[in-house]
């Protein structure tokens, strides 16, 4: 527990201040500025920290040689509000290292978005074609009935004429029979 400034400085010399949430690499060196409780006295100390080896529940866990802790991210309320965040620093170039890999992924991530966009311009698209055909077909399906109604109303029509024509011809072959008796 450091806290003159002046040694800190020069342990920071090198180290940039990281903003949470940030994407350690395993090993990374992280140097920390947090509270401490002394004799029920919360002091800010600096830490020289340890090589980075996991994220806990709102702790990092470190380790140097063979001994392993965890430093808290920040301190609660009661209420579960934020009253302190710890302040984490990595190395310039471990900082650059990540910046790259964050814009890396930074970049994977709008490529991904952009073609999720694309998908959904597509999808919209193909709904409306959708909604399109379905309409057609249900037009299409009222249109076949309503001319299976009409068919069936003509092919009735064209029964009773056909009967009345038939009742005709013997009318008529009746009227021509009758009509070569009295002529003969």
């Amino acid at each position: 527990m450091i806290k003159d400034i002046s040694i800190i400085r020069k342990e920071l010399d090198g180290y940039e201040e990281v903003v949470l949430p940030y994407g350690f690499t395993k090993d990374c060196s992280i140097k920390y500025i947090t509270l401490k409780n002394k004799d029920n006295i919360e002091e800010e100390s600096f830490y020289k920290g340890g090589g980075f080896i996991s994220l806990g529940n709102d702790c990092i866990i470190l380790k140097k040689k063979h001994r392993t802790w965890s430093v808290p991210i920040c301190k609660r309320n009661k209420d579960g509000s934020i009253r302190y965040s710890t302040r984490f620093f990595v190395k310039s170039e471990e900082g650059e290292q990540c910046s790259q890999k964050v814009k890396e992924l930074n970049e994977v991530i709008q490529y991904q978005q952009n073609i999720i966009e694309k998908l959904t311009e597509k999808l919209k698209d193909i709904e409306l074609i959708k909604y399109q055909i379905t309409e057609e077909k249900k037009t299409y399906e009222d249109l076949l009935q309503q001319n299976r109604f009409n068919l069936k109303h003509i092919s009735i029509e064209n029964r009773e004429k056909d009967d009345k024509i038939k009742k005709y011809e013997d009318i008529i072959k009746k009227l021509a029979n009758s009509h070569q008796m009295f002529t003969h």
